[in-house]
């Protein structure tokens, strides 16, 4: 079974990650642009050995944010799928996610996550 394990930033919640262009529609924040690249930079430092599996099909993914993390945890997983699959082309397509898990961890560094990706069955 293939498994990854990412320390990333912490993201945005999902309510700053995009706004309102006039003439465009809506569009990436500056704030998730900015993340996604931390993000990616961070996803290297983790990078396993033979690098990254891909994840073509079914996974689940959980994920583990800081115990004292201001506001909801929910609003933080919306970025993560969207991060696996561009800029970080881990997984083909977040739409074979057959579930996600959010969870407050009194071991995770303040401003930072923990993201566990593995292969799932696919849903009856």
């Amino acid at each position: 079974m293939k498994v990854l394990v990412l320390n990333l930033p912490l993201p945005p919640p999902a309510n700053n990650m995009f706004e309102n262009v006039p003439g465009k529609g809506r569009v990436r924040s500056r704030r998730y642009k900015r993340w996604s690249i931390a993000a990616l930079n961070y996803a290297w430092l983790s990078k396993p050995q033979g690098g990254f599996p891909f994840f073509d099909g079914p996974f689940n993914v959980q994920i583990t944010v800081p115990a004292k993390m201001r506001g909801d945890v929910d609003g933080r997983v919306k970025a993560i799928p969207d991060f696996l699959k561009k800029p970080a082309g881990i997984i083909n397509d977040d739409r074979h996610m057959q579930g996600v898990s959010i969870a407050r961890g009194a071991e995770i560094e303040p401003g930072f996550c923990r993201v566990f990706v593995f292969e799932a069955k696919e849903a009856a």
